[in-house]
């Protein structure tokens, strides 16, 4: 067994050439190949190797989080996303980096360059289109949740699977405390502007809210019911024209299909409390009911024809009760949409107060104006907490500020 260490550019050179079927995909020799680092998370290094006939993605586990050395971390993350990637990508062919190697010593992950792909985040920043992507994004998100499930395999398929993912127990329990508990209590690791002081205060003293953290927390950690890629956000998704990726899994996990759906909505609506561009706000706002609408048809349609060996819902046993199945699928798809709603204000809420903030509201001048567009969201993200909508053109429509001004005043004493 060769030991743990961090790869440099020669390192990375050195670990591909020792990798005939890598090396042959670059082409020529380790010396003419050329490496760029491209790391800009907090938890792994990430190399873009470029040969003269091929490019390679080289992505490996830092042993602590980048920003803060003393915040130790398991090297097994990149096992996980090795694993994920392998499992979803011919579920979702085209959707996702191609999978090509794991060294299970180096925790090294070798996967398709995506040069000149740029994350949805930056995109969105810089004005691109947010609903043909959205649209993808639904159908992915159909898929691999439900390929993954209980409805599309006999028990025996999801059992294994879930019991390998439930050993990334380091990641999942940071998602459990910075999106749905961190920011409901006191934490070094909470920080907000200023101007923000009282909202804060007014969301953590409101009992409907803190009851619905609880649920929500309740549905993540009891609900295994599929794949998640478990950190969809914007970030999480590259894109190049018409070309849509996911990568980062390293986040996957066993959980209710409406996490990575309130994930993506709440990004969405980041960003579009992020503007006053009145245009570019009807766009976001269509883009997040073209991902939810694209999502239940897409959805529906898998369980109409690909549920044939599923223990659940069994399809041969509703013969005589065809009416009875699709309220059931009604009650699901329900039920799915209220778990996003509220792990949407969950990561809302954590974006703008907790650990790993969004750059969504980087571009506003001013402390004031900026706090202005984030008590928009945060607002937004209490209501949601407060009195879920029933179906997303409700959701949509709480998006406008006047709807919601009653979070933000802090409930009476007696």
């Amino acid at each position: 067994m060769t030991a743990y260490r961090t790869l440099d550019p020669e390192g990375v050179k050195r670990f591909l050439a020792a990798r005939r079927e890598l090396a042959e995909r670059l082409g020529g020799e380790a010396q003419d190949w050329t490496v760029r680092e491209v790391s800009d998370g907090n938890l792994n290094l990430v190399f873009l190797v470029f040969g003269t006939t091929g490019r390679l993605c080289v992505k490996q586990s830092l042993p602590h989080v980048r920003v803060d050395p003393d915040w130790k971390m398991p090297l097994d993350r990149t096992a996980f996303e090795a694993a994920w990637l392998r499992r979803i990508e011919p579920l979702v062919p085209g959707l996702t980096p191609a999978f090509l190697d794991f060294d299970p010593e180096q925790f090294v992950l070798t996967m398709e360059c995506l040069d000149g792909f740029v994350t949805l985040r930056e995109a969105l920043t810089n004005g691109a289109d947010p609903i043909a992507p959205s649209r993808i994004l639904g159908g992915f998100v159909a898929r691999s949740a439900f390929l993954t499930s209980y409805l599309a395999q006999p028990f025996e398929a999801v059992t294994p699977d879930l019991a390998f993912f439930s050993g990334n127990t380091t990641l999942t329990r940071i998602t459990v405390d910075l999106v749905l508990t961190d920011p409901y209590r006191e934490h070094p690791r909470n920080h907000w502007l200023p101007a923000l002081d009282a909202d804060v205060a007014a969301m953590r003293s409101d009992p409907q809210i803190i009851a619905r953290i609880g649920a929500l927390q309740e549905r993540f950690l009891t609900t295994p019911q599929a794949l998640l890629h478990g950190d969809l956000h914007s970030g999480s998704i590259m894109i190049a024209d018409h070309d849509v990726r996911v990568i980062d899994g390293e986040f996957s996990l066993y959980g209710p299909i409406g996490f990575d759906c309130g994930l993506y909505l709440a990004h969405l609506a980041l960003a579009h409390a992020a503007t006053t561009d009145a245009p570019r706000k009807e766009s976001l706002a269509a883009a997040i009911k073209a991902f939810w609408r694209t999502f239940c048809v897409d959805f529906l349609h898998l369980w109409k024809t690909q549920a044939h060996g599923a223990d659940l819902y069994v399809p041969t046993t509703f013969s005589n009760a065809l009416h009875e199945l699709d309220a059931l699928r009604t009650r699901f798809i329900n039920g799915v949409f209220h778990d996003a709603v509220g792990f949407a204000a969950a990561e809302i809420v954590r974006r703008l107060i907790g650990y790993a903030q969004t750059s969504d509201f980087d571009h506003i001048q001013g402390q004031q104006s900026k706090a202005d567009r984030q008590r928009v969201a945060l607002s937004f993200a209490c209501a949601l907490l407060r009195d879920a909508p029933a179906d997303i053109d409700a959701f949509t429509e709480m998006l406008h500020p006047q709807a919601n001004l009653r979070i933000t005043t802090l409930p009476e004493t007696t």
